[in-house]
Order: C-alpha cells, then structure tokens, then sequence
C-alpha cells in the first residue's frame, strides 16, 4: 500500500462484462485490504488514469470505446511505476504480446482462476508498495502565506501520511511588522497540521518579493534539500507575486523531476488542470490548517475553510463528486 499502515490499496478495474467485475471485485475486496474503482469501459478507464494515482491497474483488452492496450499505454505513460494486470478471454499470442509490448506486468486468460488472480494482485502490490516506500522529499511554494495550505494542502497532508518529508516556502510575508509576524506564525501553525516543514520568508526578504529574489531564494532551497516534487502557483494568474511564484519555481527548480502547479485565488480561467486528487480523507484535516489564518481572512477569502471546502467539492466532479485538489503538470513524475 502506498499511504501507510492500515491503508487499503486503489485498484482500478476496467471491465465492460459486468459480471466478470463482479466476481473479480468480490474476490480482491474479500480480505478487505484492497477498494476497487470499476470503469465499464475504455474512455472511462484511461480518464482515470490519466487524473487518478493508483496501486494496481487491472484492465480486460477487449473494452468498448477505448480498447485495454491503450488504457495500459495511458497508465504507464501517467504513472510508470503502478503495475498493470491485464486479462482477456482470447489466448492468442498476439493480444498476450500486445499487452506486454504496451507494458502490461502479467496478463492472465479468462475465466480467471481465483487463486492466481489473488496471487498475481498481490504480488504486483507487493511491487508497488517496494517502489513507494522510500519517502519522498517534497517541496510546495508559496508567494504568500495560506497560498500552498489552500491551493494543495490536501495532497501535502497525503504525502506527510505516506512517509514523505514535506516542505513549505513562503517566498514572502505580504506584510511588515507585526502583521508580518502573525501570518508567519499562522503559517507554522498550519504546517505542524499539515505535517510539514515551514520555510519562512529571511528577516531582510521585502514586503513582496521580486522574481530574482525568488529565484535565488528557491535555488538555495532546492540546492538543500534536493526535492523530486515541486509544487508552486500557477502561473495563469493577475497577480505578479503569484506569476513570479510559478516563474522562478519553472527557473530554479528545472532538473526536479515532477512539476505540478495548484490553483490559487487570482489563478484566472486559463487555469487547466491534468490531475484531480481526491482529498476527502484529509479535507478536514486542511481545513483545521486554514483555520489559522482566521485572523487574516478580511481580505484574503480564499483562507476561509467554508470557500476551500466549497472548491474541493466543485472539483469533485471530475473524479466522481468526492472533495478535490486540481494540479496542472508541467513535469510529471507520479
């Protein structure tokens, strides 16, 4: 399992033949350590793929729409390293090599026997889990303090769950003083919730910091820690601050292998996410994080807990009306 101790492992299933998923959800889901998402075809199955993280892929190659080649093709290409079983009533060589040419792990025949389906799903998990279990060192920049809690807390709260270490930079306090001091103390605050690190604005940073004083800033970040997640403003926003965010992030942050971008309260219509991650698990938990900056709302709505909630809800669309945070990609390493 990929999020710690006690976790059920996603399995997504595509399987057109609705009696064929049933049988197959029943004897994954009978120990209970394992929840199945079923896709009843091809378009269905490579959306979710393409906009969910998974443990375990299990596709049939015969699907209506979209066939089970290209739903293996779209997994490895989104998320290399989420093994894929594929099975298929027809034993002719060429279907078996088509889906190991696309990168199927295993492929077994139908009717599936029920001890080998069982043998094989863990052992493809059992991959997986090896190949998560190092923590990750992840990085999240903020222009602003609340900017990283509200555009992808959430998904910071999941990668502090599964064992990574998770940093956040604010590049600037937006304020002087003593006002300056309250929101960098929120912002401790908010992180020991999130379970993160915070990398507060230095002493002599201004007000509002420019892009080179960003870039520098980031670099000797990065240079430290030497993170393989980036996360930063988008850059579709009306705010310099926010623009120069994702801008010196881009810049500094070039040989970091994945590059993903959340939404923001300035972030315009150009916004175009390619990844919905379902934060209902840990919607709460974002929501205690933001309540820190209660004292700072006036003025900055996007802090509210109630209009982050409401967000995650209005995302929640695209994977099935959970609770999400959207991410645009601009490097992607899941």
């Amino acid at each position: 399992m990929t999020e710690g101790e006690g976790k059920k492992a996603q399995v997504l299933l595509v399987e057109d033949n609705l009696s064929e998923a049933i049988l197959i959800r029943t004897l994954l889901e009978a120990e209970d350590t394992i929840r199945i998402t079923l896709a009843q075809d091809g378009i269905r199955g490579c959306q979710l793929v393409e906009n969910q993280r998974w443990d375990l892929v299990v596709t049939d190659i015969n699907l209506p729409g979209r066939d089970g080649i290209e739903v293996i093709t779209r997994s490895k290409k989104h998320q290399p390293e989420t093994p894929v079983l594929a099975t298929s009533a027809y034993t002719g060589a060429a279907y078996l090599e088509g889906a190991f040419r696309a990168g199927a792990n295993e492929v077994l025949n139908k009717p599936v026997d029920r001890a080998e389906l069982l043998s094989t799903v863990n052992e493809l998990l059992a991959v997986k889990a090896r190949t998560v279990s190092r923590p990750k060192q992840i990085l999240a920049v903020g222009a602003l303090p609340g900017d990283v809690e509200a555009g992808c807390g959430g998904i910071l709260i999941r990668h502090s769950a599964a064992g990574d270490k998770v940093h956040i930079l604010v590049l600037a306090a937006g304020a002087t003083g003593a006002e300056a001091q309250n929101r960098n103390v929120a912002s401790q605050r908010a992180a020991q919730i999130i379970g993160a690190e915070t990398i507060l604005p230095l002493d002599s940073a201004p007000a509002i910091a420019d892009l080179d004083v960003m870039v520098l800033r980031i670099q000797d970040v990065i240079h430290d820690l030497e993170p393989e997640i980036l996360y930063a403003p988008s850059g579709q926003d009306v705010r310099e601050s926010r623009m120069n965010a994702y801008q010196a992030t881009d810049i500094s942050g070039a040989m970091v292998p994945g590059f993903y971008c959340y939404q923001s309260a300035s972030t315009t219509l150009d916004f175009r996410p390619g990844v919905f991650e379902d934060i209902s698990e840990y919607l709460d938990q974002k929501m205690a994080a933001l309540s820190h900056y209660e004292a700072q709302v006036r003025g900055r709505p996007h802090l509210d807990p109630g209009l982050a909630r409401a967000s995650a809800r209005y995302w929640g669309r695209f994977l099935g009306y959970g609770e999400v945070e959207p991410l645009e990609i601009v490097r992607q390493s899941i």
